[in-house]
């Protein structure tokens, strides 16, 4: 990465091609090096770009981008919140989960709102208009952080999905309560009315209704690009997205958010539809969007802003962390299903990401233009937010997790497919100690696995493809048994996706017996 670094200086010029290109190259560069270093990517991508912007003006969003950065961050902020709808399944709220997301939401979001701005004014010693928008931008997570911290955690299935939900939805809620804020500060200093509540939930009706509609009409443009060339079914949802993003802002600002993850949601519930290759492709678009982001937010906040608001901005992390965030899933979790476990792993997990940032970066620029005291120190407050609680979950989510018994089953596991041959040897296989999952579309080798006592299901595949990350969590290696005939090389295409290629074999049942012997578990699978 020092290396990379160095390349950036030596290549800066005013060339906005030459920034464009050194933006998708750190921001790529830096997943590959979180990868070898085994730690979550944010925490690599933050100070990267932070680097990258303070060694050369190349990568400054102003400089590359101009008044079209704010418009690229929302785009990209909606296509994000559309791929994490995507993977939202109501079914995951069984047994009391959902009572406990809509608790967090909004119990969560009102702690939050309230404890930030206290302690952005008592102490920070930011001006009480300042500290109330800091407040609102701060509720913020979202799946930015959420789900690639989530990915590398990998907690067990009930938090996860409570964590997931409450990332997704909390984002453009969060982004609406920062522009209601914002309005309500430069209306209150111009002597009009301040705070209009009713602007709220306004822009969340506006957000559903654009939402659910172009979900409606993606649903038949999608249907009908299956019948004639499914590989169009990308580019029209691209196409609805952005028209629905676009579409809700110039109706109510900010609500186009809502109508992307609504969008999602919508799209998810669909089992008519396979979705499959739209989660693939945007999953690939997401990961490209938060880097990029990531490191253009970063890179926009200068060192010496950075140094003047340090020990303060820490003291604020160390509010949000050890009293704000614990009193808000304490209140938001009361009555839950949630045990001990859950509820203080949930208390351990709220990151910053990207909607907080690039809210903070349009807000200080409109609240210094009208005068407002303070409205400078906003950004470097918001990006040691960001940078810090990435920093204190990614790195310390996992121990968290193992230590609160909430870190999955813990055991790795062999999962296998193939008909009556897997069954037989999933059988043996469990006898002499491994833990075993068997995947099988027959009903009666299910009933037979059952009554052995063996894990198994039938294979998330086609709709049901968004939740095969999550079924694969305890998954170290996985043997397809049976000819190579095209559906067997397309389960394991499916399952290289998520496990990698080295860990997805096609085999004969002999040969599955043999390896499963030996073979140890999957880096970071338990």
């Amino acid at each position: 990465m020092a290396v990379l670094l160095v390349l950036a200086l030596m290549l800066s010029t005013d060339d906005i091609l030459t920034g464009l290109g050194l933006v998708i190259v750190l921001a790529v560069a830096a997943r590959l090096v979180a990868q070898r270093l085994r730690v979550p990517a944010l925490v690599i991508l933050l100070p990267v770009g932070f680097i990258a912007g303070a060694i050369t003006d190349d990568v400054h969003p102003e400089a590359l981008l101009g008044a079209a950065f704010q418009p690229f961050v929302s785009l990209g902020v909606g296509l994000i919140l559309f791929e994490a709808g995507l993977r939202l399944d109501v079914s995951e709220l069984a047994g009391g989960l959902r009572k406990v997301v809509w608790q967090l939401v909004g119990v969560g979001a009102a702690v939050t709102f309230v404890g930030v701005t206290l302690a952005a004014r008592f102490v920070v010693g930011l001006d009480w208009s300042i500290a109330a928008v800091l407040g609102a931008i701060l509720v913020v997570s979202g799946p930015t952080v959420v789900l690639p911290l989530l990915a590398f955690i990998r907690p067990s299935d009930r938090i996860r999905s409570v964590l997931k939900w409450e990332g997704t939805l909390i984002d453009p809620l969060g982004a609406l309560l920062g522009v209601i804020a914002l309005h309500a500060v430069l209306q209150g200093a111009i002597g009009e009315r301040p705070f209009h509540f009713g602007a709220l939930l306004g822009s969340i009706a506006i957000g559903i209704l654009v939402g659910g509609v172009a979900a409606i009409v993606l649903g038949l443009l999608l249907r009908q690009a299956m019948r004639s060339d499914p590989a169009q079914g990308i580019a029209v949802t691209l196409m609805m997205v952005t028209t629905a993003v676009v579409g809700a802002d110039l109706l109510r600002d900010d609500s186009g958010l809502v109508a992307a993850a609504v969008m999602g949601a919508v799209l998810a519930g669909r089992r008519d539809l396979d979705v499959t290759r739209i989660v693939e492709f945007h999953g690939t678009v997401v990961e490209l969007l938060i880097g990029v982001l990531f490191v253009l937010i970063s890179a926009s906040v200068s060192p010496s802003q950075v140094h003047a608001v340090l020990w303060d901005s820490l003291a604020l992390v160390a509010l949000m962390v050890l009293v704000i965030r614990p009193l808000a899933v304490a209140l938001g979790t009361l009555g839950s299903t949630l045990d001990p476990g859950e509820r203080a792993f949930a208390a351990w997990m709220a990151p910053r990401g990207i909607v907080a940032g690039a809210t903070a970066s349009s807000f200080a620029l409109a609240l210094g233009e009208a005068g407002i005291a303070d409205a400078e120190r906003l950004l470097p407050i918001v990006f040691v937010a960001i940078f810090a609680t990435v920093v204190i979950y990614g790195l310390t989510g996992g121990l968290v997790a193992r230590l609160l018994g909430v870190a999955g089953s813990g055991t790795p596991a062999l999962l296998l497919l193939g008909g009556p041959p897997a069954l037989a040897l999933a059988e043996e296989l469990q006898a002499a100690g491994t833990r075993v999952v068997l995947w099988s579309t027959r009903a009666e080798e299910l009933a037979a696995a059952q009554e052995l006592g063996i894990e198994s299901a039938e294979p998330p595949f086609g709709p049901e493809a968004v939740r095969l990350e999550s079924e694969l969590e305890d998954v170290a290696e996985a043997f397809v048994l049976g000819p190579e005939d095209d559906y067997s090389i397309l389960v394991a295409h499916e399952l290289r996706a998520v496990l990698g290629h080295g860990h997805v074999h096609l085999v004969t049942a002999a040969q599955a017996k043999e390896s499963a012997l030996v073979l140890g578990p999957r880096p970071g699978a338990a």
